[in-house]
């Protein structure tokens, strides 16, 4: 009977914790908390904190973390499963030492305060669903693990106290911060103009040897713009690899993705497919390498925001896809003249007219592929033949009188379409 009551006595959650990977990472944690840890928990506790702490690591240097460890994330969160393990009241629950160096660091890197925030949210949220994981198992209606859930009602009350202690040792740094953030500003700027930059090399974070892709955001409200932060760490999801510097620069925020490969063309195609937060614009050049890519790249970036700031897109305006407008828009006279001129009687908002531009700008795209076309639009290629002919006749001329003509006045229309507002007097 002893032994029967004892079977159902549970070990306490945070000694059954396990990674998921047989790969044991390497601890990072702090010599003196990692000892503690292996002692009190054991050793699958410090495995489980040393995969989750270097998976939290890499996604937070995805999205702008800045060049801190993964020391100061495993040791808190170690720090945090003793003093649960121990039974520690909210008010004696206390951040880790070296969790708050790395909030140090993070203001002196100049990296924005949103994602020390969020990483203290994405920690506490790893030990939650630990704590909810290993609490629910088969035999939770024979032996449930109350202790479990009171530990996560104290970690739930526990976490906006951490936030502000974390937030506080920020600020701390920030005078330093504040310093170090201008230079490195005033680096990338002349950077971006072309000039040398020298030593600072090391102050801006990333080896110019390697290969950029750079973006201007226009319509935020600086680096630590949640949108912003959004958008550059979904795009670095897709750079594998990348350092991300950030730079508010009048009037708009420079993002400068930089690694040792270069940037491919099935990278490219899923940054088109990034959609942009409301409010803002985004316009990248092309990638280029060294240093001079950089300024190159900017240059680049900026002529393409012109697309972007008439185009009704949700993705990023990339340089390769809008040189061709950019260059036209340089003069707006013209460009009026040419849509005119190739789309006269196709101009209208109906459906009918929008229909027409739509089927003409894939046919020419394509090279004529009447087939093509029918497979991307779901439709008979008879249908296409139908639309094709339609336009010659609504407009008076036939397609191969000036077919590069039509397909740059259908690109204006289709990535730009502000011209065609101004053309028929809508609004849109």
């Amino acid at each position: 009977m002893v032994a029967q009551q004892m079977a159902l006595v549970r070990e306490p959650w945070t000694t059954r914790l396990r990674p998921r990977s047989n790969q044991v990472a390497r601890s990072s944690a702090a010599p003196d908390v990692l000892a503690r840890a292996l002692a009190v928990l054991g050793p699958g506790p410090v495995a489980w904190a040393a995969e989750s702490g270097a998976g939290l690591h890499a996604e937070l240097r995805r999205s702008g973390g800045g060049r801190t460890g993964s020391r100061g994330i495993e040791t808190e969160l170690l720090s945090l499963l003793l003093q649960l393990h121990e039974g520690r009241g909210v008010a004696e629950l206390r951040v880790a030492e070296a969790a708050l160096d790395d909030a140090r660091l993070l203001a002196r890197e100049g990296v924005s305060s949103t994602v020390l925030v969020e990483a203290v949210w994405r920690l506490h949220r790893l030990v939650q669903e630990a704590v909810v994981a290993t609490a629910r198992g088969d035999d939770l209606a024979e032996a449930p693990d109350r202790s479990a859930w009171d530990d996560l009602l104290r970690l739930a009350r526990y976490s906006e106290r951490a936030t502000r202690v974390l937030l506080a040792a920020y600020d701390d740094a920030g005078t330093w911060s504040d310093e170090r953030a201008a230079r490195r500003r005033e680096a990338v700027g002349r950077l971006v103009d072309g000039e040398s930059i020298g030593e600072d090399e090391e102050l801006v974070g990333v080896r110019l040897g390697g290969h950029h892709l750079v973006a201007t955001v226009a319509g935020s409200t600086g680096t630590d713009d949640p949108r912003v932060v959004r958008f550059a760490r979904e795009v670095s999801a897709l750079l594998p690899g990348c350092t991300l510097v950030t730079a508010a620069r009048t009037p708009e925020t420079l993002l400068w993705w930089s690694r040792a490969q270069p940037v491919t063309g099935p990278e490219l195609d899923r940054l088109r497919a990034v959609v942009v937060p409301d409010g803002l614009t985004v316009a990248l050049g092309d990638p280029h390498p060294g240093a001079p890519g950089v300024a190159q790249g900017y240059a680049e970036a900026r002529r393409a925001a012109s697309v972007a700031a008439v185009a009704q897109r949700p993705g990023p305006a990339l340089h390769a896809d809008v040189l061709l407008v950019s260059a036209l828009l340089a003069d707006p006279a013209a460009t009026r003249d040419l849509v005119s001129r190739e789309l006269t009687g196709v101009l209208g908002r109906d459906a009918r007219s929008v229909e027409l531009r739509q089927t003409l700008l894939l046919f020419l795209r394509s090279g004529g592929s009447r087939q093509a076309v029918a497979q991307e639009l779901g439709m008979a290629p008879t249908t296409v033949a139908y639309r094709v002919e339609r336009f010659e006749r609504l407009r008076g001329r036939r397609l191969q009188e000036s077919r590069l003509e039509t397909w740059a006045a259908l690109t204006v229309v289709d990535l730009a379409p502000a011209v065609l507002d101004e053309l028929t007097g809508s609004a849109g």
